[in-house]
């Protein structure tokens, strides 16, 4: 016997948002310590840029999305 489980309905522009922030943050205490001096890594720095760019594409393609998937 297996239940179906309910289904979980999500904001996804808003979580993408929220993580593209998290990757923006970071990127901004790296560049800090990196204009210091303490950051021996700057690949670091092209890791949280990758991931701005890749969160606002995520935004952007799952706004388009929700609101394809809302408006019918």
């Amino acid at each position: 016997m297996s239940a179906t489980p309910p289904k979980v309905s999500l904001n996804h522009p808003l979580l993408f948002a929220i993580g593209t922030a998290m990757w923006l943050l970071a990127l901004g205490v790296l560049a800090a310590l990196q204009a210091t001096g303490h950051l021996d890594r700057p690949e670091w720095l092209w890791i949280c840029g990758v991931g701005v760019a890749l969160g606002v594409v995520g935004v952007i393609y799952s706004r388009h999305s929700w609101r394809a998937k809302n408006d019918q």
